[in-house]
């Protein structure tokens, strides 16, 4: 949730996180884009730890994988 004084701005922002996978299905992220706020920085980061995935599979087996994902804010207007 933003906080107050930033539901109150208005911001068009695309973020980059670059997602590691491991072949468990468990999940490192940090942001290679981020935004210039760094509260708005932490709140996306809290947000994007709780995402889950499948691995990548090769020859039917679970393989380490690094997926970056371009994720659009858009607060306000």
């Amino acid at each position: 949730m933003l906080p107050e004084d930033l539901r109150n701005e208005t911001m068009h922002l695309v973020i980059v996180a670059r997602f590691q996978i491991a072949e468990d299905g468990s999940v490192t992220v940090k942001l290679i884009k981020s935004a210039p706020d760094p509260r708005v920085n932490q709140l996306i980061l809290n947000t994007l730890k709780t995402w889950r995935f499948f691995p990548a599979t090769q020859a039917d087996k679970p393989v380490a994988s690094t997926e970056d994902i371009n994720i659009s804010i858009d607060v306000g207007d």
